[in-house]
């Protein structure tokens, strides 16, 4: 399968092409499948693990935006921040090195699972500046002042990639499925169910239906806190605040986008996050041992054996609505990879997260 020649949004809204950049990637549309033998049958899902031979996952598609943009502005750096094993961190550095930028990783305590290693050696192994900033707050603080001083001229990107431009991602995701559902590969779905943690996955899409005609909802499942203080993170008030940045971003692009109330409040699913960022959950660790077994597709204890969880428990409530799980995790054997890296090639305060006790996932 061949890269897409453009967005699906610029043919739908002409003019967008001219005022927003965007660089080929990934390979779309990705598959969708029904998922046979779960639960009561009605749980279809959305490939976007394989969005990319070389590192798949939800980020690649926004990340078709983000570095396009870089790139149009000069900018030969990219700094970004999350949490020790962040993905999105990993996505960056991968594409980063493909295009020939540098990428600066700002990085917060998570606990430490088997995959948080293996992605702090490939952020070595993709060539990554790694920064420690111990958690959450900090790093937010170093990501806006002391880098900022560091790295005057470099592309400063959002946790996650969840900027309105990264979104615009899944707004276009929103009219792939669409077009799958329009040659019978799918049946509408009634739900649509993804991780919550940046808000940029549920934001586009939760858009992109809306723009596309889709009836079908979209539900976040929190797998990051709702709050910093006053600081909202993943929440229906930050995915809505999302969404109405993305939708006057293509207002101001495109005179053909239609007008839309942004009123409703996003359904978020608030049961799933469990001990904290990161913290595996039992129901998560059963749902990710279901899907192995079952279908042979690998989820991460962080993002997707939570959501899957959620899904699960949907499906079981809702026997006779299609539910569409969107599947976010990469799944691209990166192993040779991880091999090729010591931990100590890391910066020092790196290796103790080697030398602790993993939680079990």
């Amino acid at each position: 399968m061949k890269g897409r020649v453009r967005p699906l949004i610029f043919g739908e809204y002409p003019g967008i092409k001219n005022k927003i950049g965007w660089i080929s990637l990934g390979r779309f549309p990705t598959p969708v499948e029904p998922l046979t033998g779960s639960g009561p049958g009605n749980i279809w899902i959305k490939r976007d693990d394989k969005s990319s031979v070389i590192y798949g996952g939800n980020k690649v598609r926004k990340l078709e935006f983000v570095l396009a943009d870089a790139t149009r502005k000069g900018k030969d750096r990219v700094v970004t921040m999350g949490g020790i094993g962040t993905n999105h961190g990993l996505a960056t550095a991968v594409f980063c090195k493909r295009l020939g930028m540098s990428c600066t990783l700002i990085l917060f305590y998570q606990p430490v699972t088997s995959y948080v290693r293996r992605n702090l050696l490939l952020f070595h192994r993709y060539g990554a500046e790694l920064i420690y900033a111990k958690n959450m707050l900090l790093a937010g603080i170093d990501f806006y002042t002391t880098a900022r001083l560091k790295y005057p001229g470099a592309y400063f990107l959002y946790a996650g990639g969840s900027t309105a431009l990264g979104c615009l991602g899944f707004v276009d995701a929103a009219f792939e499925l669409k077009s799958q559902v329009d040659m019978g590969m799918i049946p509408e779905p009634r739900y649509i169910v993804c991780a919550l943690g940046s808000n940029g996955t549920m934001a586009g899409l939760s858009l992109g239906c809306m723009l596309a005609g889709l009836d079908t909802e979209v539900i976040g499942v929190r797998v990051a806190a709702s709050h910093i203080g006053p600081i909202k993170i993943a929440s229906p008030d930050a995915v809505r605040d999302l969404m109405l940045k993305t939708y006057r971003l293509l207002k101001r692009t495109s005179s053909n986008v239609p007008e839309l109330n942004l009123t409703d409040r996003p359904h978020v699913m608030n049961g799933y996050f469990g001990d904290g960022y990161g913290y595996p959950t039992a129901k998560g660790l059963a749902a990710a041992e279901f899907m192995k077994q079952n279908h042979g597709i690998e989820l991460d204890p962080t993002y997707t054996s939570k959501t899957f969880a959620a899904v699960l428990d949907l499906a079981k409530a809702n026997p006779d609505q299609p539910i569409l799980y969107w599947h976010t995790y990469n799944s691209v054997d990166l192993s040779s990879e991880v091999s090729s890296v010591d931990f100590h090639d890391l910066p020092s305060e790196f290796h103790e997260f080697f030398k602790q006790k993993e939680l079990p996932v």
